[in-house]
């Protein structure tokens, strides 16, 4: 399996992902947020980054490719497997029927783990403020990387700690800034 995920130009994305004999390349715009969308959708599987009752069994989402949308739907197949499938519209209606260009199942954590390496990539070409300047939109999804690569190291959820005042009903969640900047001075830096 291989992921890769480079921004190639301001708003512009190149992305690849290899299973098994089945590849597909996609160039998405700023006009969706793919990466976020992506990282997000991962976190819906996980009850480690998800409140229990919020975690799903089938995520999807849409990278607009300009003018072609691809969508995608991360399906459980166990505890381990996922299955992606990508498909394109390529006059960007959703209306109308789409192709379906990618169908593979894979190991998850294994999937996890090739696309928190390319966050890393991502912060080391670019850093949190180039990442947002490169990418002309939203900004690196730093809390989601935290959460993912403290998954794949532990395959546990990042310490949280949450404190209660007199009124039940009020929380205050926190954590650690210092773990949190060890992780990217490890591994990043």
């Amino acid at each position: 399996m291989k992921f890769t995920y480079t921004l190639n130009n301001i708003g512009w994305a190149d992305a690849y992902l290899q299973i098994g004999e089945s590849e597909i390349y996609i160039f998405p715009s700023y006009l969706s947020e793919p990466l976020v969308d992506l990282v997000r959708a991962v976190e819906l599987l996980l009850s480690e980054c998800t409140p229990q009752d919020e975690v799903k069994n089938i995520v999807y989402f849409d990278w607009n490719s300009e003018p072609a949308i691809h969508n995608w739907k991360i399906e459980m197949k166990s505890k381990e497997k996922i299955q992606i499938n990508i498909t394109v519209y390529d006059d960007g209606i959703k209306t109308i029927p789409g192709e379906l260009v990618f169908c593979e199942e894979c190991n998850l954590n294994e999937f996890i783990s090739e696309v928190v390496q390319f966050m890393e990539v991502l912060l080391r070409d670019h850093g949190i403020l180039g990442y947002r300047k490169q990418w002309y939109a939203q900004d690196f999804p730093i809390s989601s990387y935290l959460q993912l690569k403290y998954y794949i190291l532990n395959q546990s959820s990042f310490p949280l700690q949450i404190r209660n005042s007199n009124n039940e009903w009020i929380e205050k969640i926190e954590t650690s800034l210092k773990d949190e900047i060890d992780i990217i001075k490890k591994f990043i830096v």
